[in-house]
């Protein structure tokens, strides 16, 4: 990644996450390179970004941890599993939802 994209890509993705309708059910708190989502049960899910090693790091009790990479197309954490995949696994755990994003 340039340097425009190291730090335009991940600003984008922490913005979706803001943004996104399927998070209705939470509450979403940014401080900086730092997204706490936080459910009705005091459970989070905390997405920051990495700056020095142009990664977005994931983690939740129930997921653990994810270091996602910009493959060109995607954020894949080191198995390829999308972020997407991910949030939405850890957001319908911990709301007792469903949660997809598209």
């Amino acid at each position: 990644m340039t340097g425009v994209q190291t730090c335009a890509l991940p600003i984008s993705l922490l913005r979706k996450v803001e943004d996104s309708d399927a998070l209705s059910m939470a509450d979403a708190d940014r401080s900086g390179n730092v997204l706490t989502i936080e459910f009705d049960s005091g459970e989070q899910i905390v997405i920051n970004i990495q700056t020095p090693t142009e990664q977005v790091w994931l983690a939740s009790r129930v997921t653990g941890g994810f270091h996602f990479s910009w493959d060109g197309e995607a954020w894949k954490d080191s198995d390829g599993e999308d972020f997407w995949s991910v949030l939405g696994r850890a957001a319908s755990q911990l709301s007792g939802e469903t949660v997809t994003f598209e």
